[in-house]
């Protein structure tokens, strides 16, 4: 049986989909982001779309997804200081780190969350940045009907905003048995339980609401204290 979590059925209309919502959340990641930068990580990077704002910002920008596919589309749009690796999170290494962790809308695919956030860290650079973002929700997984009311009630401000041919196609896909198949299978955080898990790993974060979307941006400043610290939290 076909997984519901993987994108590699639906990987051309998931991009298509991904270039026609709002981009909101790339312009604030843009707002977080320093004039130039050394490396980055784009971790869940999908079709790249992310991937390449930080090729904008910083010297050498890798993304990593879990799905060929969507790596394939995002191999198309790679530029010379953007690379792209088809790679399971938590078996991705790189022994240089980054100075920028960016994840969006990934992490809630993992199994285990704590670990993923462990090991999103371990790749900073002293100094670095993490900024992670992931959907939240009231439940962790929200009815169906939520969703395809949702689609019906963005179709007017989509008709306006792309047209009303792709407005027509959005709302297509978003009420698709493929798309709803996969929301289903996701597990979301409430925005409290968010800052919570997400900030016994990341100390001292600074947290942001972005709509449905919650957000965690954090420096590495003394990656040793904080290794020692969640130690001794997690002792029984």
């Amino acid at each position: 049986m076909r997984n519901p979590q993987s994108f590699d059925r639906f990987g051309g209309d998931y991009d298509r989909f991904a270039g026609l919502q709002q981009q909101r959340l790339r312009d604030w990641l843009v707002a977080q982001l320093p004039a130039h930068g050394g490396r980055a990580l784009d971790a869940g990077c999908g079709s790249g779309r992310h991937t390449q704002a930080l090729g904008m910002y910083f010297g050498q920008v890798i993304g990593i997804d879990i799905s060929a596919p969507l790596i394939d589309i995002a191999r198309q749009r790679s530029g010379a200081n953007v690379r792209f690796v088809v790679s399971d999170l938590m078996a991705f290494a790189d022994p240089d780190g980054f100075d920028l962790v960016f994840s969006s809308t990934t992490l809630h695919h993992l199994p285990d969350l704590d670990p993923a956030l462990l090991h999103l860290r371990g790749l900073l650079r002293p100094g670095g940045k993490a900024i992670l973002i992931d959907n939240v929700a009231a439940r962790p997984v929200p009815r169906r009907s939520v969703h395809v009311l949702g689609a019906l009630r963005d179709l007017p401000g989509d008709i306006a905003r792309v047209g009303a041919r792709h407005a027509g196609w959005l709302l297509k896909f978003r009420t698709s048995a493929a798309w709803l198949d996969h929301l289903a299978s996701d597990r979301y955080l409430t925005r409290q339980e968010f800052e919570r898990r997400y900030g016994a790993i990341y100390p001292g974060a600074r947290f942001e609401s972005l709509g449905y979307a919650h957000a965690l941006v954090w420096e590495n400043k003394n990656p040793a204290a904080v290794a020692r610290g969640y130690e001794v939290r997690r002792e029984p």
